[in-house]
């Protein structure tokens, strides 16, 4: 059982398919996304999309061009894709017109769904996202403004039915707040792959993505989110040799794994004071298990 459970946590970690579910975490050695765990290019120019401390990362920009996607065999019905996401800090708020979506579904290498896209704040934030069910542009955007370097899980529903994209921001349920795209003309496209795409924007900003799910539920796009443990969180990550702080809203006594990319645990600890040492841990990415009070949540460590 032991062996078993590593093994699944392995898994996890790397980026498998399950039955109707695709997930990827990304857990790659820095450097092209394409030719990684099923990626391939199919526009612009290959090497641009990088994989760096485990996510991936689009730089919409001049020079920085590259469409990749991952293919999966076709469902009915409705279909989503869920993944983390964060903007890098442009110094100040996202402007411009120029507004590039990097994330859709597709059919084949064309016939684009659910385009997701970076888009001016409205409330004195920092940016925005919009969804399109077709077009380029965006056909309506989040009711709340969002922050740079800031983490957040976003969820996309593509019915292939009704031909309409429907967008959740750190959703639990699909009964959460939501926004639509335009009801296009039915039915719409038989989705078969997931890509991400390069381009040139007003702010040619960076975007970086990690723990991708596409699945044919809400519940199973969010099955393997990272945090189970409420209020869970790790910092800094990546990190240099040293310490990490791990806390959570409960302030019971936290028990830690650390397995490193075979699958093999290499350290296990009693946390109570939020505090873990890994100044033994060589350079590369882990897999960190906690478990608190009956819960259990995973994410993956940088150690740089």
């Amino acid at each position: 059982m032991k062996n078993l459970n590593i093994l699944f946590l392995f898994l996890l970690i790397s980026g498998v398919s399950f039955g109707q579910t695709t997930s990827d975490r990304f857990a790659y050695t820095d450097g092209n996304l394409v030719g990684n765990g099923g990626w391939t290019s199919h526009s612009g120019s290959g090497g641009f999309i990088q994989v760096s401390s485990g996510q991936a990362v689009i730089v919409h920009g001049s020079g920085s061009k590259e469409d990749a996607n991952i293919s999966f065999s076709a469902v009915s019905g409705s279909i989503y894709y869920s993944f983390d996401f964060s903007v890098d800090d442009l110094g100040n708020p996202y402007s411009g017109t120029d507004n590039e979506y990097f994330a859709h579904f597709m059919v084949g290498t064309g016939s684009f769904s659910a385009r997701l896209d970076i888009v001016p704040p409205s409330a004195g934030g920092d940016f925005n996202v919009g969804i399109s069910t077709l077009e380029s542009s965006a056909d309506n955007t989040w009711p709340t403004d969002l922050s740079f370097a800031t983490t957040y899980r976003v969820t996309v529903k593509y019915d292939q039915n009704l031909n309409q994209a429907q967008l959740w921001i750190d959703a639990t349920l699909e009964t959460d707040t939501s926004i639509l795209g335009s009801d296009e003309t039915d039915p719409g496209n038989a989705i078969t792959a997931f890509a991400l795409r390069q381009s040139t924007s007003s702010e040619n900003e960076t975007i970086r993505i990690d723990n991708l799910v596409i699945a044919s539920s809400f519940s199973q796009a969010l099955s393997t989110k990272e945090n189970q443990i409420e209020g869970f969180s790790m910092h800094p990550n990546p990190t240099d040799p040293g310490y990490v702080t791990i806390s959570s809203k409960s302030n019971s006594k936290m028990q830690v794994s650390v397995f490193d990319m075979l699958g093999k645990q290499i350290l296990s600890s009693t946390v109570r004071d939020n505090t873990l040492n890994v100044s033994d841990l060589n350079t590369g990415i882990y897999l960190l298990k906690v478990s608190q009070d009956e819960t259990i949540s995973t994410k993956k460590l940088v150690i740089k």
